[in-house]
């Protein structure tokens, strides 16, 4: 290796093993060369074949090399939130494709398995006490399984576009609860995809040809049911800094954490040019009400930023491939945004709270 690639690796090979406890000699002869501070990541996907066997070994190899790149010490897999008529990967099939990598990959489980039932059971005079405990034994499954946490679940999730499905039930929906319930009980949090709507709104006309409803239904109303449901169910609201439809302000976060020691978001930070609102960046740098959030509530915000991985090679004109070609503009977006925090807050939402709240360093 030569020149600055060679000065790169040896520096990201130092984080790496610093956040690890240990640090190589070769890398000891850098310590001068720039800091780059190490991230957690809680929200990647992966991307394998459409029909079992999905063979996610390949994309394991490209988030590692991406992870590297972009000095990401650790990062938490997930199946995106599936229905019966759309399903993509599940915690058993995540977790075989990660044995091996346990010191940099971890996984949550439920969005294949768990978001099916309960949207099965979107309509809540059908879900009986035996339907509780069925959906309680699998989720205490999930865990034993050795899945992190649960996730990803879905509240309201728009469609994207053609084929990217689209789900709703309200947070306060009963199964919701009981997973709040296991959630305390295992000690372990939930990720929670919930576009914000404030009222009903229609779909911005960006979306008009994805498979979305006339009118999207509010969603604001129920999480603060579900937040005070159990206080110690940690939920970890994802997407934060990237909001499709409007709602999702740093002033609503700000208020529901004031009210709710329970709530944590995962940070998902875009570019400028992105078609988002509330954008923690901007052409000039961080927003000044989201700076002032981070800073004033830097114990409760992650890095979670929602990237695809496949297999070299591999391309696709699904949702997951198109999500996918975002993944380096967003990575560079989450390393400007880190690097114009005070180094402290910068830390905790770089790594200190996933640790934490994810128990990382339990497992």
């Amino acid at each position: 290796m030569h020149g600055s690639v060679g000065i790169h690796r040896i520096v990201i090979c130092a984080v790496l093993a610093g956040f690890f406890g240990v640090l190589p000699p070769q890398a000891s002869a850098q310590q001068g060369a720039q800091v780059v501070l190490p991230v957690v990541d809680v929200h990647v996907h992966l991307i394998g074949r459409r029909t079992p066997p999905r063979d996610f070994g390949g994309a394991v190899k490209a988030a590692l090399e991406v992870m590297d790149r972009f000095a990401i010490a650790k990062a938490i897999v997930l199946p995106p939130p599936q229905i019966d008529a759309h399903q993509v990967s599940n915690h058993v099939e995540i977790a075989k494709a990660l044995r091996g990598h346990g010191n940099r990959l971890a996984y949550l489980g439920g969005g294949g398995s768990l978001n099916p039932m309960l949207h099965r059971y979107a309509d809540v005079t059908a879900v009986t006490e035996d339907v509780k405990r069925a959906f309680a034994a699998a989720a205490n499954a999930v865990i034993d399984a050795g899945a992190a946490g649960f996730g990803e679940m879905a509240a309201l999730h728009i469609s994207a576009r053609r084929g990217h499905p689209y789900e709703f039930v309200p947070a306060d929906h009963p199964l919701l609860k009981v997973l709040a319930d296991v959630a305390a009980a295992r000690n372990v949090p939930i990720d929670l995809h919930m576009d914000a709507v404030a009222g009903g709104i229609a779909p911005p006309a960006r979306f008009a040809d994805a498979d979305n409803p006339p009118l999207l239904p509010d969603t604001l109303s129920a999480i603060t049911d579900l937040l005070s449901h159990n206080a110690n169910a940690r939920i970890v609201w994802a997407h934060g800094g990237s909001d499709p439809l409007g709602a999702m302000t740093p002033a609503l976060i700000d208020r529901l954490m004031q009210a709710h020691a329970n709530l944590f978001v995962s940070l998902r930070i875009v570019g400028a040019p992105a078609p988002m609102h509330n954008k923690l960046l901007t052409p000039d740098g961080l927003d000044p009400a989201w700076r002032d959030l981070l800073v004033r509530r830097a114990d409760r915000f992650m890095i979670g930023t929602d990237s695809f991985f496949a297999a070299a090679g591999r391309e696709g004109t699904g949702p997951g491939f198109v999500f996918a070609q975002r993944n380096v503009p967003k990575l560079m977006a989450m390393r400007r945004a880190l690097s114009l925090l005070p180094p402290e807050t910068a830390g905790k939402i770089a790594r200190d709270n996933a640790l934490r709240v994810y128990r990382l360093g339990a497992r």
